[in-house]
């Protein structure tokens, strides 16, 4: 057990890292609880061994160290506000790069938007949800969503607009990417935020669904969007092929 003269020593930015340490793994282990019931400061301070009068000079309140401790969940899993993670990068980056022979036509680039969005987004939608991250901002979202005062609701509220803004920012630019490669642009009166934003919402709303019946999400749905046939599609796959249509268009040649 450490000594606490050695408490004492620790400077303010070990204590800092040494707490936010313990509580991510804590998080990793329990979640974060819509009250953050699990996150007490005394506790953690046990825990991480590190003096609680630097702990409570750095954080005077359960809030703070919660605005910070989801700061840090978010900056250890850089693919979160970025939409997508490392695998479905991959595989985007791959369908977009496609065969230059099916690019060369308005039909074979519609072809390959529809399977690279029919490959990414069902990966996708299973690979988000065991992020850490993404289980605390949805904590989070449930919580200021649910009409009870929650601890913090302003401070949250600001964290929770500044992680969507990035995201949105994020995703805007990939979707300007995606229309370049597909030959397409965004219809009048809407631009790639309002595409992000739309999908982003129907995510959102079919993983809360997934959460209470999985099969009901998940199973997979064969159908022919196309001309080259039926496919097995995940549903949000479908939803975000047709939200991309309504709100794009083909660049006329």
């Amino acid at each position: 057990m450490e000594q606490p003269e050695s408490r004492s020593r620790r400077p303010a930015g070990e204590t800092r890292a040494l707490m936010l340490a313990v509580a991510v793994d804590r998080v990793k282990e329990e979640g974060l609880l819509l009250d953050y019931a699990n996150i007490e400061l005394e506790d953690l301070i046990r825990t991480a061994g590190v003096p609680r009068s630097t702990v409570f000079r750095i954080w005077p309140d359960r809030v703070a160290f919660v605005a910070d401790l989801v700061r840090a969940l978010f900056e250890a899993d850089p693919g979160f506000d970025k939409g997508f993670d490392g695998e479905t990068l991959r595989r985007l980056e791959e369908a977009v790069a496609g065969d230059p022979q099916v690019m060369s036509t308005p039909e074979g680039r519609q072809v390959a938007l529809r399977e690279a969005l029919r490959i990414t987004v069902s990966h996708n939608m299973t690979a988000v949800e065991h992020t850490v991250a993404f289980r605390a901002y949805r904590a989070m979202s449930a919580a200021l969503s649910s009409g009870d005062a929650v601890p913090g609701g302003a401070e949250v509220r600001a964290l929770l607009s500044e992680i969507e803004d990035r995201y949105l920012t994020h995703m805007a630019e990939t979707y300007r990417g995606l229309n370049a490669a597909f030959g397409l642009r965004m219809r009048e009166g809407v631009d790639e935020r309002d595409l992000a934003v739309a999908i982003m919402a129907m995510v959102d709303g079919m993983s809360d669904h997934r959460r209470i019946n999985p099969a009901m999400v998940d199973a997979p749905r064969v159908t022919a969007l196309g001309p080259e046939g039926p496919r097995d599609w995940h549903l949000a796959g479908i939803a975000v092929y047709g939200i991309y249509t309504a709100y794009t268009e083909a660049v006329e040649e």
